[in-house]
């Protein structure tokens, strides 16, 4: 009995911890994930990364929209860093590659984005466990982030210092403070989004 305490114990901390540190679970609705896609604009060999994934449902639309890739390995020089594996598919077998990573910091969301990934097949797109303001964003071409707007104030830096030229980071509800959009995807009765080109 004191075990399940334990575990339950666990997953709550790890929730109201990730709920402190960035913002609390909030989902991205899912009649949004459309417009998220269309905004990303991903191109062939990019990665998308979402920072704050809860449960990974925008990960998964998004993994599925684009099709398959190859997964990344860590890089053992970069903490955090992407590399890609090659396979011995074809120029022309790989050339839609698109991958989508995931980052939660939430124990019990993390298991849950884990356990669907598997459901779904999904074979472009990484689940991984660990603060968003840990990632390394150097490799990334695209973030997407539902936070409070106190913790964008916060990871601007972050982004301003670690983002390549031309990476986009997508915003959902709120701006980034003091960044200027070069697109505001509005809908009457939506949430704004909020995109933005480094």
């Amino acid at each position: 009995m004191w075990i399940l305490f334990l575990v339950g114990f666990i997953f709550l901390a790890s929730l109201a911890y990730a709920s402190n540190a960035g913002a609390p679970w909030v989902p991205t609705w899912k009649k949004d994930f459309e417009r998220i896609n269309k905004l990303a604009n991903l191109q062939p060999g990019e990665t998308f990364i979402e920072l704050g994934c809860g449960n990974g449902r925008v990960c998964r639309a998004v993994a599925k929209a684009v099709g398959k890739a190859s997964p990344p390995m860590p890089s053992p020089l970069l903490r955090g860093g992407i590399t890609r594996v090659t396979s011995p598919l074809t120029k022309g077998e790989h050339e839609g590659d698109v991958f989508v990573i995931g980052v939660e910091l939430s124990l019990l969301q993390y298991l849950i984005a884990q356990l669907q990934v598997k459901l779904s097949g999904l074979k472009n797109i990484q689940m991984k466990l660990g603060n968003a303001f840990h990632q390394d964003l150097s490799k990334v071409d695209v973030v997407y982030m539902f936070f409070m707007p106190e913790t964008y104030k916060k990871i601007r830096g972050k982004l301003d210092k670690e983002l390549k030229p031309g990476a986009r980071v997508i915003t959902y509800v709120w701006p980034i403070e003091g960044w200027v959009p070069v697109t505001i995807d509005e809908l009457e009765g939506q949430p704004k989004i909020y995109v933005y080109q480094r």
